[in-house]
């Protein structure tokens, strides 16, 4: 899948994830409106030494 024009709400996403205090951060919206791509082009960007991403699809 193409992914185009987030790097705007990636890098939020990111800047949210290295802000303190940590925080759980929840991405919702609408079906099929790319949360699941988004979330995996931030997992992409993380520096997988400093964290253990995961997520929940239900």
């Amino acid at each position: 899948m193409k992914f185009f024009n987030r790097e705007k709400e990636i890098r939020e996403i990111l800047n949210l994830i290295e802000t303190e205090p940590k925080l759980i951060n929840f991405i919702y919206g609408p079906i099929n409106s790319g949360k699941t791509a988004l979330i995996k082009a931030v997992i992409t960007k993380l520096n997988l030494k400093k964290y253990l991403p995961f997520y929940i699809d239900f």
